[in-house]
């Protein structure tokens, strides 16, 4: 026993501070990235403990917001040059989190071969997809990349079969047709969060395709359908939305959504109430087994919902309107849905009586950009920027606490 006054040895296991598990697993949950929590997991068997624990029930836990991704065009020059990410700032509460991954995912792709030559495609889960940048959308199948830029792994998705695609439409459109498109999106995640699916969305005149792959099974799958009213182009500057495991693409001209379900390989209708030509919406998941529908109008944001049946969209029930939501400062602020991310929207906010005519690459004035929690209808400002931004992919549902997603 040290005498009184004498400092203790800072390396003697009494000097050692001891705290229960729940204080433990509310510090490690505070961490800023997956590698952190795994050198906080090998200082000690009490920490590999908590580690553990966390990891098995990772679901539990709301995951970090960590910013959003400019939508890069194929257009762009081939140069080097970084990825911009607007990661979350403050009073938002992924703040810190959002600055230490940022800080920590490669967005220059250096992992991958010729690194370059790639442009996102999409975003979730922790994933990006890639295209290769010089390719336009009407170049037919080109090769993707499914990436984890926190891991730094990549995986090569396989084309698709030249078979496969034999039949679905006419093989002598002309690529400059606009009534046509094909495009790349990320699938919904399934049960096991380390598989992935990427789907080619293929559209014409009155018919849609979708050609899906899974990771699970390494193959892929075709899926058609002939009750479509629009043409491609209307299609390409569409939204996507995620919905109970359906992928739902909605346009402002339309009261019909397009929603594929990829585990069940099947498409079908959803009509939407009847809104004012252009109107924003987006679909999203309600809770409780309802499918929501989410309109920005007049500086509100109101919210529908309908009961969702597991077999499709097929619920005769009809919309009900369920509250109003006062976008804040819509006095000043003309808000648009931007982006979408697994449980949450982003929405832009402009100026009023400003020019929306710059493009991205030139200054405007204070953008505000914010997420909006689907579960909680919880709004937040993610961050100001010089940059108006039309789409974007936000990086949320960060899955801090998994291990690599590919």
């Amino acid at each position: 026993m040290p005498s009184p006054g004498v400092p203790r040895d800072a390396g003697s296991p009494a000097s050692l501070l001891i705290f229960p598990d729940e204080i433990l697993g509310e510090i490690f949950l505070r961490l800023d990235s997956a590698d952190d929590l795994a050198r906080a997991s090998a200082a000690c068997t009490a920490f590999l403990r908590v580690a553990r624990f966390l990891r098995l029930r990772r679901h539990l836990y709301r995951r970090p917001v960590v910013g959003f991704l400019r939508s890069e065009g194929p257009s762009l020059a081939i140069r080097r040059q970084p990825r911009l990410l607007h990661h979350a700032e403050p009073p938002h509460r992924d703040a810190s989190a959002g600055r230490g991954l940022a800080q920590l995912v490669d967005l220059t792709f250096s992992f991958i071969p010729d690194p370059n030559s790639w442009r996102i495609c999409d975003a979730g889960d922790g994933r990006l997809l890639l295209a290769p940048r010089a390719a336009v959308t009407t170049a037919g199948f080109v090769d993707l990349v499914v990436c984890d830029p926190l891991h730094r792994r990549y995986v090569r998705i396989p084309p698709v079969p030249d078979d496969l695609p034999t039949g679905t439409f006419p093989d002598d459109i002309p690529t400059g047709n606009f009534r046509w498109g094909r495009f790349p999106l990320l699938a919904p995640t399934g049960e096991e969060e380390s598989s992935f699916g990427v789907v080619w969305m293929v559209k014409l005149d009155g018919k849609a395709a979708a050609f899906v792959f899974s990771s699970a099974t390494g193959k892929w799958r075709r899926v058609t359908f002939g009750g479509w009213r629009g043409n491609g182009a209307i299609m390409l500057t569409s939204c996507r939305y995620y919905a109970h495991k359906s992928l739902c693409q909605t346009s402002g001209l339309f009261t019909d959504v397009l929603m594929l379900d990829t585990r069940r390989m099947e498409f079908s209708m959803l009509r939407i109430p009847r809104v004012r030509l252009g109107q924003l919406h987006a679909i999203v998941e309600a809770g409780e087994g309802r499918l929501g529908l989410l309109t920005i109008g007049d500086g509100m944001l109101d919210l529908y919902c309908k009961a969702w049946q597991d077999n499709g969209a097929g619920s005769a029930e009809e919309w009900q309107h369920e509250k109003t939501i006062p976008l804040p400062g819509a006095d000043s602020l003309s808000y648009a849905f931007s982006g979408v991310g697994s449980g949450y929207l982003l929405l832009r906010g402009f100026p009023r009586g400003s020019s929306m005519l710059a493009s991205s690459s030139q200054e405007v004035p204070k953008v505000q950009y914010c997420t909006l929690e689907v579960k909680t209808l919880l709004m937040e400002r993610l961050c100001v920027s010089n940059k108006c931004i039309d789409f974007a992919y936000l990086y949320a549902n960060f899955p801090l606490l998994s291990l690599p997603t590919v």
